[in-house]
């Protein structure tokens, strides 16, 4: 018995032991290490805010569609935020950590860092996706309140070129007569994809359905000063009022859409 005793203290004297952001260790081992692995980045290296933008599956690395947007908020403290951008959106507060082995800790999530450069961060879910982050200024749900077009009413149409549209565009603004929205598939987003002809395109659309929200494939057909977006037997037949760099002014006289990129 005393042998047996003393075979388990010796196991467990041996045994490894590894915190977040240290290199594995054996106790009992005085000898020091020059080779221990480090991290190939820092939390200093994040510091700021990082916002989704891009998502791709790890095993053929095509775009995906998604609407719960990541954004990550690290601070001096080796704190971080978390904040998930969906109809009801998760915020976490925990601690942030890297590891020797590039695995980042943010509050109750983890992901590999695949690369970090040009403001650009690169992260592994290790399960289904990779997802693509760029360092902002300003999250994207905290300048909803903020973001202004002209508060005009807009009644002249404009001829719009299928180029000009091109693009994520997000409605932050409806502007309807009482009563007109209350059986309308209201859009939430439109991403304008590519160019499939010279009045044509591609693309996805977010919009609400009996309080729900459903993201689906579209097609894009300009004529003249009107747009025509087809989602299955889903067809909004509108006409366009502004497109530059930044506004893009749709609807009709009942509902107006105003989005951005």
């Amino acid at each position: 018995m005393l042998a047996l005793i003393s075979f388990f203290l010796v196991i467990q004297s041996n045994a490894q032991y590894k915190r977040r952001g240290e290199t594995l260790q054996t106790r009992g081992n005085t000898k020091t290490n020059n080779s221990k692995k480090k991290a190939d980045y820092s939390l200093s290296q994040l510091k700021g805010k990082w916002q989704e933008f891009e998502r791709m599956n790890r095993t053929d690395s095509t775009a995906v569609p998604f609407n719960d947007s990541i954004q990550l908020n690290f601070t001096d403290s080796n704190k971080v935020r978390t904040r998930t951008s969906v109809v009801t959106s998760m915020t976490l507060d925990g601690e942030a950590d890297i590891d020797n082995n590039n695995t980042l800790y943010v509050a109750a999530d983890e992901y590999t860092i695949k690369s970090l450069k040009n403001n650009e961060l690169v992260l592994d879910d290790n399960e289904k996706f990779i997802h693509h982050l760029k360092k902002v200024d300003t999250f994207w749900y905290e300048t909803l309140g903020k973001l202004s077009s002209k508060q005009e009413n807009f009644t002249k149409t404009v001829k719009v070129n299928i180029s000009a549209i091109v693009g994520k565009w997000s409605v932050y603004r409806r502007q309807a007569k009482p009563g007109t929205t209350s059986n309308l598939k209201l859009i939430k987003n439109l991403n304008i994809s590519a160019k499939t002809g010279a009045n044509t395109a591609s693309g996805d659309i977010t919009f609400y359905k009996d309080q729900n929200i459903q993201q689906v494939p579209c097609t894009i057909t300009l004529s003249e000063t009107s747009i025509r977006i087809t989602a299955g037997a889903t067809v909004w037949n509108m006409n366009t009022y502004q497109a530059d760099a930044n506004n893009f002014v749709f609807g009709n006289s009942d509902l107006m859409y105003f989005s951005k990129k």
